[in-house]
Parts: C-alpha cells; sequence; structure tokens
C-alpha cells in the first residue's frame, strides 16, 4: 500500500514496525529478482537508482564485471565508477541546493572515496572510465554530476595526495584516496564536470 505521511501518523508504533519491516523485506526481494544477493550492502541501492536514472546497468557484484567501475550504459556501453553523497540533515540539503541550483555565492564540497586510490597505476586505470557523482536525501535522488576523468585523475585529484607521498609526507591509511567535488554557482567548479541530472525536491 502506497501511504502518504498522513496515513503513516494515524497508525500505532507496532504497526509502524510491521511496515517498516514488510518494505525492508520487499526491498531484498526485489534486488534478488534483480540479481543482487544483498542490494543492502555498501552503497549498492543508491547505484542501482542512479543506473536506472541514467541507463544503465549496475554490476550485481561489489568488486563489478569490470575491475574498477560500477555500471556499463545499456546503450552506448560507456563503463562508469558511481560515488555518491548522503545529505544528512535539511541544512545540509538546502546548502546543496543554494550552491548547486541556485547560483548564490556559497560552495558545497563533497568527497569522493577511491578505495587503493593511493597507488598510481590504478589512479591511471580511472582514465578509462566515466565518473558519477550521486548525491541523495532520504531515498531521493536529487543530482547526478559527470565528474571529469582528468580532474579525478589529475594533480588537484586522486594524484595530489600520491605526489605528496612520493615528496615524503606520510598517511595514516595505505588504502583510500579522494577527490572532492564542489558545487557552486548553480552547477559544478569549471573544469570539475557537470551536473546531468537534477531534481528539485523543495518543489
Amino acid at each position: 500500500m502506497n501511504y502518504t505521511e498522513k496515513d503513516l501518523k494515524k497508525l500505532s508504533k507496532r504497526e509502524l514496525m510491521k511496515e517498516f519491516t514488510d518494505a525492508i523485506k520487499l526491498i531484498y526481494k526485489i534486488g534478488n529478482l534483480l540479481g543482487f544477493d544483498n542490494i543492502m550492502e555498501k552503497a549498492k541501492i543508491k547505484e542501482v537508482i542512479m543506473g536506472y536514472v541514467l541507463g544503465d546497468t549496475v554490476f550485481t557484484k561489489s568488486t563489478g564485471e569490470v575491475k574498477g567501475a560500477d555500471a556499463i550504459n545499456d546503450e552506448t556501453g560507456e563503463v562508469s565508477e558511481y560515488k555518491t553523497t548522503e545529505l544528512v540533515s535539511k541544512d545540509a540539503v538546502e546548502r546543496f541546493f543554494a550552491a548547486a541550483f541556485d547560483n548564490t555565492n556559497s560552495t558545497f564540497a563533497a568527497s569522493m572515496t577511491y578505495n587503493n586510490g593511493s597507488i598510481k597505476e590504478n589512479v591511471k586505470s580511472y582514465e578509462e572510465f566515466s565518473h558519477k557523482h550521486g548525491v541523495f536525501y532520504r531515498g531521493d535522488l536529487i543530482a547526478i554530476t559527470e565528474v571529469a576523468p582528468e580532474y579525478v585523475t589529475g594533480d588537484d585529484g586522486l594524484m595530489k595526495r600520491i605526489i605528496k607521498a612520493k615528496n615524503g609526507k606520510k598517511y595514516k591509511s595505505t588504502n583510500g584516496n579522494s577527490v572532492s567535488v564542489h558545487y557552486e554557482n548553480g552547477g559544478v567548479r569549471e573544469g570539475e564536470g557537470k551536473i546531468i541530472y537534477r531534481n528539485d525536491i523543495r518543489k
């Protein structure tokens, strides 16, 4: 049943927990029918939502059928690596919209983390992929940005840490590496990419 928020408020706590449990079970069942053993693993459920919007087929295994990638486009064959950010509060949503949609004088930075991205050879392999960044809030996909591969893999991206490490800087973690996408002026900072999907949930 498709409940409105008004309908849900009429239910008792126990009734709400029953609906919640049934909804979670349904997610797993649908995920299984789509080929995913555990669609709630890591960010897989968000990747599936992104793939649905983009017309991509998301790889069913966490490691991916193509090493280092998450999906392939059904028409073009383009291979993509997905990264996601969950906005954790209404304040964060307002700040994101102000920077990415409203062309105000503000910046919202979102981090994209790459496991094994601290190795130069791995970073070089990322040049072959399209990189997509999805922004979510409470189940809504708000935006997808196509992040430029040359930015992701360049000296201002993943290579920055590798260059610093080569010059003697020590890091606690030897595995992960990250690059930030800067949302500003109603879009994305010049040279970093472009927003290819917008969903203004304020309307």
